[in-house]
């Protein structure tokens, strides 16, 4: 049926798929000796973390059991249960609406069919899509009348910037906000803005334990950058594309992570938003540039900044 996910990236930080795979049936042979793997397969975890998934059934209870290993870092995630304040660890599918299975699956198969004509197109051209694009393999399909659809977009001048830690996603994204409009200045780091500079406390207990808030961003938009943030649970394309056509990056989230939107693109009657993701942890740009559509999203919260 064709991947469920296509991760579009500029200059993204490879992941090392073998090596986790292989670390996570190691520790499930270790934790679970006498239990039996049934499969082991490189998951998309707690979009948009990337990490090897196996599965590993109990031969006495029955009970099945996670181990995730995370592609990038290789460090093993814990399989935390939800939680109110939580989302624990969570896949894509479990976020689908229930009634939005079936026109989604349709879709689904939909652009599968489209992208392997496009396949078999581009190899009767002898055109390679696994290497780089270039102007004449895209002029050869074009020709031809592959390529057949238009767009349009906007996408804003801002730079990736990854995460120095596991929760600064809020705060390399408001590193980035900052870069942009140059305020304040200088451009504080990720730290400080983390601890608030000035605007907020942490006990010394909880500090580095869990991360900012929507309503932090928004306080911090009144004091250093002399705007209104807005938060919002429920959105439209029009508000995104309206936002970015006057040239206002605004915060996409989903559960428990921050994002940055700095475009869009219209393609198809879809809308796909242009988002700086500043996983993974210590990476220099995050990945910058990942293109998600709006239809069938993750996304649980915006905050605009105007």
């Amino acid at each position: 049926m064709g991947p469920s996910i296509y991760d579009i990236v500029f200059d993204p930080e490879p992941y090392k798929a073998t090596e986790a795979m292989k670390k996570s049936i190691e520790i499930a042979k270790s934790e679970y000796s006498d239990g039996k793997i049934k499969s082991t397969n490189l998951v998309v975890y707690s979009y948009p973390r990337i990490g090897a998934m196996t599965v590993v059934k109990d031969k006495t209870t029955g009970i099945e059991h996670r181990i995730f290993v995370d592609a990038y870092s290789l460090n093993e995630v814990e399989d935390k249960p939800a939680t109110e304040t939580e989302p624990g660890i969570w896949s894509m599918y479990d976020k689908i609406l229930t009634n939005g299975k079936e026109n989604n699956l349709k879709e689904w198969q939909k652009s599968d069919e489209l992208a392997k004509s496009i396949e078999q197109a581009a190899a009767n051209k002898g055109v390679n899509i696994n290497a780089a694009v270039t102007e004449e393999n895209i002029k050869k399909l074009s020709d031809e009348g592959v390529v057949k659809s238009s767009f349009t977009g906007k996408i804003l001048d801002i730079n990736g910037i990854g995460q120095e830690r596991d929760v600064f996603c809020g705060p390399a994204c408001i590193r980035m906000v900052c870069k942009y409009y140059n305020q304040p200045t200088p451009i504080p780091t990720q730290d400080t803005i983390y601890r608030g500079d000035g605007l907020w406390n942490w006990n010394p207990a909880s500090i580095y334990t869990s991360g900012l808030s929507a309503n932090d961003v928004v306080v911090w938009a009144t004091y250093r950058w002399g705007k209104t943030g807005t938060i919002a649970s429920s959105f439209s394309d029009s508000v995104a594309i309206s936002e970015i056509e006057n040239n206002r990056p605004f915060f996409s989230m989903i559960p428990g992570h921050f994002r940055l939107c700095k475009g869009y693109i219209v393609q198809d009657g879809y809308t796909y938003l242009r988002i700086n993701d500043p996983l993974p942890v210590g990476s220099t740009y995050g990945n910058p540039g990942l293109l998600e559509r709006t239809y069938g999203s993750s996304e649980s919260t915006r905050i605009y900044v105007r």
